[in-house]
């Protein structure tokens, strides 16, 4: 089973868990001293993932080569946002959404019974887009689990 095969309530724990360890240990990431398949190895034999996952998922090979293909993706996301924070001339201010996109997300939100947990505010145009996309398809691109977290389905009163 490869990792975009896995529930997304899954996925975004697997997300949350591997973001947690790739902040641990960033030196070592940044510097290359620690690879992806070095770094998956340590995080599926160390156990940490085994609530999260059945064992028998964990043990599969195609697994295994999805998660540290994941962690590639991941990784080159973190380093690409540690170079643009380093840049201090250019400092790069996410784009907010313009208004046709909140009218769209708002309009999107209201006609299909989703909610923000997040103020509208705090989102970035690539946020609303993702939202967007995830509403419509239910699926979120690797990497962007954290989104998964900023909607949730109403609850009528």
């Amino acid at each position: 089973m490869h990792i975009e095969q896995l529930d997304l309530e899954t996925r975004s724990k697997i997300y949350n868990h591997t973001k947690k360890v790739l902040r641990k240990y960033q030196k070592g990431i940044v510097t290359g001293k620690l690879t992806a398949d070095k770094f998956a190895d340590n995080i599926l034999s160390n156990g940490s993932i085994d609530g999260i996952l059945d064992e028998e998922i964990l043990n599969e090979q195609d697994f295994k080569l999805s998660y540290i293909s994941y962690i590639e993706t991941l990784i080159n996301i973190q380093n690409e946002n540690l170079a643009n924070s380093k840049k201090k001339k250019n400092k790069l201010i996410p784009d907010k959404p313009s208004i046709t996109q909140r009218l769209q997300l708002k309009n999107l939100l209201s006609s299909t019974g989703y909610d923000l947990t997040i103020p509208l505010e705090y989102l970035n145009a690539d946020d609303v887009n993702n939202i967007m996309d995830y509403i419509s398809t239910n699926s979120i691109a690797l990497g962007n689990e954290r989104i998964y977290n900023y909607v949730h389905k109403s609850t009528p009163i």
